[in-house]
């Protein structure tokens, strides 16, 4: 498989799998009461998905290596939280937000330093990146911050859905391939 492919298959798979992350967050803020086991394997089995996603991204080498530069330390966070979810599941629903909260601010944070790095690329979506980066850092924080005071579980499912969306507009704002490495057209055929 030649290296544009690679890189087209993980941006493609990285957009799938975060708009079911974004999918689980929503039932989780508009199902909250479903129950402990369904926020256990909703949550664990995407953080382990998208945990594996995100390693696969790191090695696939994109042009401005942007979106996923720092994937693979959360890859492996983000598959190591999933494990431990289904591994502990006493109390889930109280630790959910504080583990969620935390991961969404530190995945915000890590954006917030891919649109600057987007910037000095001289790329013309890091305003637009920047802007998203901030609203998902900030949703970890209400998600952190609010859950004694408000429901923990809508508060993570929203927190998740604004990630996901943010990962998506992420992933399809940076992830380039180099134009030698792209496939003629009658390679094509």
């Amino acid at each position: 498989m030649k290296r544009a492919n690679i890189v087209k298959e993980v941006k493609i798979i990285h957009v799938v799998v975060s708009a079911l992350l974004l999918l689980s967050g929503l039932f989780l803020a508009i199902w909250p009461d479903f129950g402990e086991i369904s926020a256990r394997w909703l949550v664990g089995a995407n953080l382990v998905l998208v945990g594996a996603i995100r390693v696969l991204g790191y090695f696939s080498n994109d042009l401005y290596r942007l979106a996923f530069q720092s994937d693979f330390a959360m890859g492996g966070l983000t598959v190591i939280l999933g494990v431990l979810i289904f591994l502990y599941p006493a109390n889930i629903v109280l630790l959910l937000p504080y583990v969620m909260g935390a991961y969404i601010v530190m995945d915000g944070l890590l954006k917030l330093q891919t649109a600057f790095d987007a910037k000095g690329f001289g790329m013309r979506k890091w305003g637009g990146l920047l802007a998203s980066a901030v609203t998902v850092t900030v949703c970890g924080i209400v998600a952190l911050v609010g859950a004694p005071n408000w429901n923990g579980i809508i508060l993570t499912g929203v927190a998740m859905a604004v990630d996901a969306a943010e990962n998506i507009w992420n992933t399809m704002g940076t992830v380039r391939i180099r134009a030698k490495d792209q496939p003629r057209f009658e390679e094509l055929l």
